[in-house]
């Protein structure tokens, strides 16, 4: 192709521009100022360290833990119903008589409310009906054996919500009895269902949970002391033991703290430096609890002395490590440790926890007092304090040596905790971070402030990565480094500045929904979206190429990434993405260009397109002179499962404008063939402009964009203006 044009007099020598790789995105600079491999555009798009740009690979439906409610009605739904005047019962017939006419059809559904039962049944709930006359109806309830009494309320059929689940949380369980066996809790409404990932998915738990308890929105779980804890902000939290053979959730130790009472050991054995204790029961103490001789009996030790607990080998007995010379038939009085001023408490019905230093930490928002299993949930109305419990013990806090509280006295409140390394806990607040260290030892441990000048927004947001804890905050993402022995410094520049035009469009008003995870070197961010109210896309950032690579969507705006988890061994390790309407899916598990998932519980299965695109920087020749564009080339590989096919654009500026170039088809003269590599050339066509931008947009396949490369000249030198 000549290097020379003969447009005019005024023409230039052909020029040419080119991007060999891609690295990342960037939305901040202007398309013009971008370096070479750096895109303005990545959508549902990879960049690995070759270079090339390709879309994500499609999401599966790994499990549909979770069926619908479904109920069927006649379909008449009354919104009004006028007031009932008098009711009796016939046998198991209710006749009901309205002050007014009623419009109800015979096999309406209607909804009785305010019976108290006479007998054994309850006539509550709904019923379908026959319409004896305009003002009366009668109502066949099977077994009804006595008049039930009460001021009853007649309304249109009411939806059982009781029956349905949606999942409000999840996190991956590992089971502590089979290191190979890992699962997905998927925490229901109704019911926690574990999802094997091991045989993907096919095999499911449920683990049901107290009569009379549910689980709502905004809730979290995690695992820690080996069980599973449900916690539910203002609400007495769930715990499960972990026992794949036991599937009962239970509320964790409440109401009013009982000091610790003596515990007699009517008998010591001393053997090769374990000492095996009796006593007359071992359902309160737990491997990790220190206790103290108070009364020193035979035992060898003085009153004062400590002794930790080693393991609980059976109800009656437990073991210790001890210095002592081998006996048997020693006696001694311990005591677990007794607190001071305030006192203990149980659990404070935190909204969230984490696992740090063998303890549980969590906000301290309620006070519980009350009876166990009737416990009265007091608001605090703190915002800014935290609780450490006990060492092993998720039912013992100490409310002097374990509460910490942090911007007293200022607008902030806690938003999450991390467990960070060298016994330093970060406490995230809305708008300040802080650090509690030494927390082994709760009596010694200090707070200090990391900074005040950034906060963060979203607690699943959070992720340490490297030497990195990376969290989004009102300025985007931010990251805290640690260097100089684990000393923690913010950054001054926020991690996400080269994206900053779609952190602009984050939904501020719901941005404390984003979730997040870390795999396979990318931190993936779940966030909602312009005017979204759920997280509808997925911001990821790859640390090889230390650049932002990708704005993921699914093509259905039912869709939403409502949790991320990181699961699974093997060849099934991966994150899973988890829809609060749906189920668990494995993301960029298939090879093709398609997502298969579930919008809705018990609905069908739904499938979508990858709509994939990517947006080059903006060529100009290094010149601000217009120019005239003349052609273009690319280089294309197939992937090695799929046939490919794409559409090419260029967006021009100043002459502004877009060209459609073709497709791959058109300009290969077919669809590129699997694992097929091509160089496709074409023209612009002469059109003039400042500078030029390629676009691709997938519509088949998965195809690799390895390099790009366009040409033009610089014409068009008069004092015209152009736009």
């Amino acid at each position: 192709m000549s290097r020379y044009d003969t447009y005019g007099e005024r023409d230039s020598r052909i020029a040419e521009d080119l991007d060999q790789g891609f690295t990342g995105f960037n939305n901040k600079l202007r398309p013009d100022q971008l370096g070479s491999g750096i895109l303005t555009e990545s959508n549902n798009g990879r960049m690995d360290l070759n270079g090339e740009w390709q879309p994500r690979r499609g999401m599966e439906i790994f499990s549909t833990p979770f069926s619908a409610a479904v109920f069927a009605l006649s379909f008449r739904l009354h919104d009004t119903l006028p007031s009932v005047s008098s009711y009796s019962r016939g046998g198991e017939v209710l006749t009901v008589n309205f002050g007014s006419a009623h419009g109800i059809t015979t096999g309406d559904i209607v909804n009785l409310s305010g019976l108290t039962a006479g007998g054994t049944v309850d006539p509550n709930g709904n019923h379908s009906c026959t319409a004896s006359s305009g003002t009366q109806i009668q109502i066949t309830i099977a077994g009804l054996d006595a008049a039930p009494t009460g001021t009853l309320t007649v309304t249109g059929a009411k939806l059982d919500t009781s029956a349905s689940n949606f999942i409000h949380a999840a996190c991956e369980f590992s089971d502590p009895n089979n290191e190979a066996a890992s699962y997905i809790a998927a925490v229901g409404t109704q019911s926690t269902i574990l999802v094997k990932t091991s045989d993907s998915g096919a095999t499911t738990v449920t683990l049901t949970y107290p009569t009379g308890e549910s689980v709502p929105e905004g809730s979290n779980i995690i695992q820690a002391f080996n069980k599973l804890f449900i916690f539910r902000k203002g609400q007495i939290a769930l715990q499960w033991d972990g026992d794949i053979s036991t599937t009962t959730f239970s509320l964790v130790s409440n109401g009013e703290y009982t000091q610790p009472t003596p515990i007699s050991i009517t008998d010591l054995d001393f053997a090769d430096g374990i000492a095996t204790a009796t006593v007359s029961s071992t359902s309160l103490l737990l491997a990790g609890d220190v206790l103290t001789v108070t009364t020193a009996g035979s035992s060898g030790y003085s009153a004062g002395d400590t002794v930790t607990i080693r393991a609980i080998t059976n109800s009656t007995t437990f073991t210790f490590v001890t210095d002592k010379a081998d006996a048997t038939n020693k006696t001694a009085t311990v005591q677990k440790p007794v607190s001071i001023g305030l006192g203990f408490t149980h659990m404070p019905a935190p909204e969230f926890g984490v696992y740090h230093q063998r303890r549980l930490v969590v906000p301290y928002r309620y006070d519980i007092t009350g009876s166990s299993g009737s416990a009265t949930i007091t608001d605090r109305k703190i915002l800014d304090e935290a609780l450490f419990s006990d060492i092993l013990d998720q039912n013992t806090y100490d409310r002097v040596y374990g509460q910490f509280r942090f911007n007293a006295g200022e607008s902030d409140f806690i938003v999450g905790f991390h467990s960070f390394s060298d016994d330093k806990l970060v406490v995230f607040n809305r708008n300040s971070i802080h650090i509690v260290a030494n927390s082994l030892d709760l009596g010694s441990s200090i707070s200090q402030v990391i900074t005040n000048e950034v906060g963060c927004l979203a607690r699943d947001s959070i992720q340490q990565i490297g030497n990195n804890m990376i969290f989004l905050s009102d300025n985007g993402v931010y990251g805290l480094d640690f260097v100089d022995l684990y000393n923690l410094r913010g950054q001054d520049v926020p991690l996400s500045a080269s994206i900053q035009g779609t952190i602009d469009r984050i939904n501020q008003n719901h941005a404390d929904k984003a979730v997040s995870v870390y795999f396979n070197n990318r931190y993936y961010l779940a966030v909602p979206l312009d005017n979204s109210t759920t997280n509808n896309a997925l911001l990821i950032y790859n640390f090889l190429n230390k650049q932002w690579e990708s704005i993921d969507s699914v093509n259905d705006n039912d869709w939403e990434y409502t949790h991320l988890v990181v699961g699974g061994s093997g060849d099934k390790r991966g994150v899973y993405a988890i829809n609060r309407t749906g189920g668990v899916h494995r993301y960029e598990d298939r090879d093709d260009d398609t997502d298969r998932y579930l919008d809705i519980i018990g609905g069908s299965n739904q499938s979508a397109i990858v709509s994939a695109s990517a947006v080059s920087r903006m060529f100009n020749l290094k010149s601000l002179d217009r120019k005239k564009w003349n052609n273009f080339e690319l280089h294309l590989q197939s992937s090695e499962n799929n046939v490919s096919d794409a559409s090419f654009e260029a967006i021009t500026e100043n002459i502004d404008g877009i060209i459609d170039l073709g497709s791959v088809s058109s300009l290969n003269g077919e669809e590129l063939a699997i694992d097929e590599d091509v160089s496709l050339r074409g023209r612009f066509g002469n059109k003039r402009a400042y500078g030029l931008q390629f676009k691709l947009t997938t519509t088949k396949g998965r195809p690799r964009l390895r390099a790009l490369k366009v040409a033009g000249a610089i014409t068009f030198r008069n004092l015209q203006k152009a736009e």
